[in-house]
């Protein structure tokens, strides 16, 4: 099967002889990157029906419909693996989630395991004398816990499919990856400042197992504060630190257009023979999404 040539986005810290080594003098640097379908996940994260943050909401489930269903779409076409983690209560909803699932995954960690000698227990959790150190959630998220936040489920537009796969840890994600031979993740879904990080699933984490890991920044949106909404801006500082210190970053046309080209690809440069041609034509409909989304950046 041919290789899949991506544009992806790194931030660089080189400088040309006779630049000062200085903080505005570092770069961004684009290049274009061979994967595997076969060794490639689209991991979907926190792609949730419902929030309490309204606004947060509206960026959400429009980044949804429009980018991350057809990117969804994409990856099958290209035989890249579709794997939703949409958090351990979220995923336990799906008969899809016992695959590559433990009894930890499952049940919840034994009351054998492990547990740390310092800090103590009640520090840890906030509670007891040490209570004064949590924050509240305050009165109207609390509330919205108590009344929505069981309900919610992965948005409808990306039920799980049969043939993909629903996680509940990083540890399952990890065992579905060795078991399937994958390599490179691409992550899109919510929020880009929080669980796309710093999940034991997120970016984080999964570079620490050695993934190569890379963010479709048109596919997420941060949560962000009253002085960063406007120009997104918890969002664009989490771009640039996968950028710059876990992987690349690229966008959901980029991702389409290296489909099309993986899938126009002549039959000879699966064998290793330099080809003739253009080989077979692209399906209608992935010629149609690459254009709609190639005519939004």
């Amino acid at each position: 099967m041919p290789e899949l040539f991506l544009n992806v986005r790194h931030y660089h810290f080189d400088f040309a002889e006779g630049t000062p080594w200085r903080e505005e003098n570092t770069r961004e640097v684009d290049s274009t990157r061979r994967f595997n379908p076969a060794e490639t996940a689209l991991v979907l994260v926190d792609c949730w029906d419902r929030h309490y943050l309204k606004s947060f909401l509206e960026r959400s489930d429009k980044i949804i419909s429009e980018y991350i269903v057809p990117v969804r779409e994409a990856c099958h076409e290209a035989g890249i693996t579709v794997i939703h983690a949409p958090s351990p209560a979220q995923a336990k909803r799906y008969p899809q989630s016992v695959q590559y699932a433990a009894d930890d995954d499952l049940f919840g960690p034994s009351s054998h395991a492990h547990q740390p000698e310092w800090p103590p227990a009640a520090f840890r959790q906030r509670t007891g004398e040490y209570q004064e150190f949590a924050k509240p959630p305050g009165a109207v998220v609390q509330a919205w816990r108590v009344v929505e936040a069981d309900q919610r489920k992965i948005a409808p537009e990306l039920e799980p499919r049969e043939d993909e796969f629903v996680i509940a840890t990083g540890r399952q994600l990890h065992r579905l990856c060795r078991h399937r031979k994958i390599l490179h993740l691409l992550y899109a879904g919510f929020a880009a400042n929080m669980c796309m990080l710093a999940r034991d699933y997120g970016m984080r984490a999964m570079h620490q197992r050695g993934y190569n890991v890379v963010l479709l920044r048109d596919c997420t949106t941060g949560i962000e504060a009253r002085d960063t909404v406007q120009a997104e801006a918890l969002r664009q500082a989490a771009v640039l630190e996968v950028e710059m210190m876990l992987g690349f970053s690229s966008t959901s046309s980029d991702l389409t257009r290296a489909v099309r080209e993986h899938v126009q690809a002549p039959p000879a440069a699966a064998e290793g023979g330099s080809g003739g041609g253009r080989g077979p034509s692209m399906p209608r409909p992935l010629e149609r999404l690459a254009s709609r989304l190639g005519a939004r950046h």
